[in-house]
């Protein structure tokens, strides 16, 4: 059920762009030193917390060979009292099934129905055969989440890690409290603004397209190793399918955040970790708490 949730939030946190199906090479992209301004890891402190706090760009789903992590973080993640996901990964049962619901196509439609005959064959030839995936398994999902499916599942048919999993069991092994800034619930009506006819068209692109779609994500995992925030937001704004929604993907759920983030810090040291691209530009958090008057000081 964990990775039920990651694929919720791969889908608002990383961009949506054309997905594609080529091995993609990022194993061989070093983790480089950038100027000032640039970074996944930024504390935040101001002069009347008692003990700073920490905030972290992740990227929801990652080829295991591809997952880093910075000496720095490891020295600071012992320093929190209590980890800030978007949304905590351990629910009850009553809001999984909630939120699987939410997954579906409204009004009883299906995958079918919203696409040309021509492109729902090509989908089901193209499930069938190169990800052995049944298409009646996925009639009523969102195109949107069989995009993503197929993204990680054929671009990189390898293990794949996620930064939301690693830093929940270390927060766990050590009795530590983990909750989120969000419900699912709240997460997945933001994918409402997009509509049915904008998704097909997304999974279309994708299965078109395959070589282009898994070169783009390989340059935004690489852009993410390079902790390049200002070239993944130019990635997130430039993507068809994503750019004129970004001001609810990502803007209304970062200024949402902030009053919420407020009360954290004040309370205890805590680590916040969060899809890098709601970091960075002038609606990002790290702007918007800077407002606030916190410092917020990357750290490499």
């Amino acid at each position: 059920m964990k990775h039920l949730l990651l694929l919720i939030l791969s889908v608002l946190g990383t961009p949506l762009l054309p997905q594609g199906f080529c091995q993609a090479d990022t194993a061989s992209v070093s983790v480089e030193k950038q100027p000032e301004e640039m970074g996944l890891f930024w504390e935040i402190n101001r002069a009347d917390l008692a003990t700073p706090s920490y905030l972290y760009g992740t990227i929801h789903i990652i080829p295991k060979d591809s997952f880093f992590i910075l000496p720095v973080v490891a020295e600071k993640l012992p320093l929190a009292q209590r980890l800030v996901l978007e949304i905590p990964l351990d629910m009850n049962m009553g809001t999984i099934l909630s939120s699987t619901m939410q997954m579906f196509i409204p009004d009883g439609k299906t995958l079918k129905s919203l696409m040309t005959p021509e492109d729902y064959d090509f989908l089901t030839i193209f499930m069938r055969d190169s990800l052995s995936s049944p298409l009646p398994f996925y009639q009523r999902i969102k195109p949107i989440f069989i995009s993503q499916h197929i993204s990680s599942n054929y671009c990189y048919p390898t293990d794949m890690e996620s930064y939301e999993l690693y830093f929940s069991a270390l927060f766990k092994e050590q009795n530590k409290p983990v909750s989120g800034l969000e419900t699912v619930s709240e997460q997945m009506t933001y994918l409402n603004d997009m509509t049915m006819e904008e998704q097909v068209s997304s999974l279309v692109a994708a299965i078109r397209n395959p070589r282009e779609g898994c070169d783009l994500f390989g340059k935004m995992i690489a852009t993410y190793r390079k902790q390049d925030l200002n070239e993944l937001m130019k990635m997130m704004g430039a993507s068809e399918e994503v750019g004129e929604h970004l001001d609810q993907l990502l803007d209304a759920r970062n200024k949402k955040w902030i009053s919420q983030i407020e009360t954290l810090v004040k309370a205890e040291s805590v680590f916040i970790a969060v899809g890098a691209g709601h970091l960075g530009g002038n609606n990002g958090v790290v702007n918007l708490l800077r407002n606030q008057g916190y410092q917020l000081t990357p750290l490499r």
